[in-house]
């Protein structure tokens, strides 16, 4: 299947086409504010460097969240847009499992992603390889960074990826000393948004465009207000 994918959720904005479990294209890019301008830029490269025009596509995938709520209603509005016009399928990816995903090797152990959610907290879930894929150990969610660490297994290697885990180095190595390790892969995800998206689909777990919800874990600022004045 031949399927379009996009990230927003955080600085770090991505699209890729993928097929048949292989990326055929990936256009990174860093938005230090919207990702309006960048991302169709983006989807018009990425078929460009695939050889592909949008009517050869099978499918969509995005990246529903957590991270930026800003971020996260660009990428699902174009997403939800593309497959309005055009009757593809689309599936709704989590950005904490693309990130996961990246770390999934032979040997590896604990997967922790974990996104800067800003006010002091990180959106963070922890996964452990289970032969096929990974299981998730810690339920994917908005947490203070101490009490999530808390959540993790007290032993074996943990590799921790995302902008969270950059943030929070210091306070991971005083929790889990030489346990810790820092991936130093790239933090554009959308290949992996769309390899996961591209199993949704073919296990018929695809939505609709109505369908499509995003991932946050928490209430944005306007909904926070909008709950203290009720």
């Amino acid at each position: 299947m031949l399927l379009l994918a996009v990230d927003t959720t955080t600085r770090f904005g991505s699209v890729a086409v993928v097929g048949n479990g292989e990326v055929l294209s990936e256009v990174n890019y860093v938005s230090p504010s919207s990702h309006s301008r960048q991302v169709f830029r983006a989807v018009d490269e990425a078929l460009r460097v695939a050889g592909l025009k949008f009517d050869g596509l099978e499918g969509l995938a995005v990246a529903a969240g957590p991270g930026s709520f800003t971020g996260i209603r660009i990428g699902l509005s174009l997403v939800k847009a593309l497959a309005l016009a055009s009757g593809r399928p689309l599936a709704a990816v989590s950005a904490l499992e693309s990130l996961a995903l990246k770390l999934l090797a032979p040997g590896v152990g604990l997967m922790v992603p974990m996104i800067d959610a800003r006010k002091g907290e990180v959106f963070a879930g922890a996964y452990r390889p289970d032969g096929v894929g990974f299981k998730e150990l810690v339920p994917a969610g908005a947490y203070l960074p101490a009490d999530f660490l808390d959540r993790l297994p007290s032993a074996g290697p943990a590799t921790f990826i995302g902008t969270g885990a950059r943030l929070y180095r210091s306070m991971i190595e005083d929790r889990l000393g030489t346990r810790a390790i820092f991936s130093s892969r790239s933090l554009h995800i959308a290949a992996e948004v769309g390899l996961i998206g591209e199993k949704l689909l073919a296990g018929g777990r695809g939505l609709s465009p109505a369908a499509l919800q995003p991932i946050y874990y928490r209430q944005s600022q306007a909904e926070e207000k909008k709950t203290a004045r009720e």
